[in-house]
Parts: structure tokens; sequence; C-alpha cells
């Protein structure tokens, strides 16, 4: 399914009326391949299920299956794409040089372009998941989530500073303006939503289970005067999380299972652990 964002006709009649037209039509095919290569590398791993997004910053590539993945093999997919590039810019490069054709020598410094870009650890970018999956590797996710949409956030900032110190110069950057909006946009939303897409991880995992027909166990020993949301920071989204809750002598006053949690946010809403566990003792 191809969904199109309602800000790219605006964006597409910006650029047009600057000028820009070949480079646009060049960049999205480049972008296009460029989700291609993606949706190729995340077959090759199994998953499948996918929509297209295109962005007035390029298009972004949303398989079913995909949060699923480990963060080994999230990096595997997220750089597959501007690995892609380069190698593209490579062997246009020598093709270039071979029949002396200058469109080849564009192509190639075009995919260069778009490589780099999509590196920079920035949401939508393949690089802010990269930097996610990396951190994710040695911290709880909630976390290293956290750490990833921050410096997404500085990094807005960036692009919104660079232009507004092109404007200062009078010279019109508007690429930065656009890339500045959208980083903080899907940044920040992402932010706001991080508990419920650890929720949805949740419910997820039967699927998970049933289909390769094993999860690996993570046990954690929690405080029981935490709430519900704090304890739900503490899933791994990969493992299926057991939860041992200790008072304050560290005495083991009960255990608590993913579906426990579940049924506790929905049914009597952000309490702590000790009003959950007592709920069930009614």
């Amino acid at each position: 399914m191809i969904r199109i964002s309602k800000y790219l006709i605006p964006y597409i009649i910006l650029i047009l009326i600057i000028g820009f037209k070949s480079e646009l039509i060049i960049g999205f095919i480049i972008i296009i391949i460029h989700e291609i290569i993606h949706l190729i590398t995340a077959r090759i791993l199994g998953y499948s299920g996918f929509s297209i997004d295109i962005l007035p910053i390029g298009t972004t590539l949303k398989l079913k299956e995909l949060e699923e993945a480990t963060p080994k093999e999230d990096i595997i997919i997220s750089l597959s794409g501007p690995i892609g590039n380069f190698l593209i810019a490579l062997t246009s490069y020598f093709l270039g040089r071979y029949f002396s054709n200058s469109s080849f020598i564009e192509f190639c410094n075009y995919n260069l372009v778009i490589g780099i870009f999509n590196l920079i650890p920035a949401f939508p970018l393949d690089g802010g998941r990269i930097l996610r999956d990396i951190l994710n590797i040695k911290l709880i996710y909630k976390k290293a989530n956290k750490i990833a949409l921050n410096i997404s956030i500085v990094i807005g900032y960036i692009f919104g500073a660079i232009f507004l110190m092109g404007l200062c110069m009078e010279r019109l950057v508007l690429d930065f303006a656009f890339f500045s909006i959208f980083i903080l946009m899907i940044s920040y939303k992402e932010k706001g939503r991080i508990a419920y897409i650890i929720m949805g991880y949740i419910i997820k995992k039967k699927e998970k289970l049933i289909g390769r027909g094993y999860l690996e166990n993570k046990s954690i020993s929690v405080y029981y005067k935490i709430n519900i949301l704090q304890l739900i920071e503490l899933i791994d989204k990969n493992k299926y999380n057991v939860f041992t809750v200790l008072d304050d002598e560290m005495n083991m006053i009960g255990v608590l299972y993913e579906e426990d949690i579940l049924n506790g946010i929905k049914e009597l809403g952000n309490i702590t652990l000790e009003e959950l566990l007592e709920s069930y003792e009614k």
C-alpha cells in the first residue's frame, strides 16, 4: 500500500516554482530504489507485509512485522538502503568514466548524497533506527529510544538553525526548513507514543511465539511502589518479561507477567504494583 503525505503536493509545487524539476524526479527515483533495497533485505530475513509512505523528505518503508526484528536484524535492514546507494554510486561512477558520460556521474553524486543523508541519526531516516538499534543492544528499548529521539530532535533544530542562518545571509535554503519540520514532527510524535508502542509489542508477542515456536525470557526484580507505566518502560520488546515484585525488605510479594500488566492498565489505570497485586487477591 502506498500512502502520500498531505504535505507532499505543496512541497512539489514549491520545488517546481524554484526550478529544481530534474533534481526532484531523479531524487524520487533514487529514494524509491533505496526503499526497494530495504524491502528485499527484509524479505530475505523473513519479514513481509509492507507499505510505503511518500513524504516531502523522501519515502519510508513500513513493514508490518519489522518491529519484531531483533536490533541486529533491524541494523542490517536499515543499513541495506544506504549501502545500496553507495554501490549504485560506485557503478555509476565507473560507467561515467568508461563512457565519458556526465549523466552517470550526476547519478553517482545523487546516490552518494542520499546514502549519506540517510545515515544522519535522526527519525525517520535510517540513521535514527540504526542509532536506536545500537543502543538497544546494551540498553532497554525505552532508554535506547529516548536517547535516539533526543539526538534526532537536536538534529532537527540544527537543520532549522541552518535555514535561519541562510535567511540572514539572504540565501533561501528551503530544504533545511522542511527537513527540520519533519524530523521534529516525527521525533516528538514518537516520543509521546513510547508507552503505547511497547504495549503494542506485548500484544504481538503471542503471534511471535506461535510463529517461531519459542520466546526468550527476561526476569527482572522491581520495587512494589512503582506504577504500571514505570514498569512498562522496563519491558524488552524482543523477550517475554517476568517481573518479581519486592517490598522494602527485599521480600518477594508476587510475580507479574506481561498479560497482568496489560489487563491492569486497561481495567485499573496507572496504579502501583502493590495495588495491582492486591486487586488480584480480591
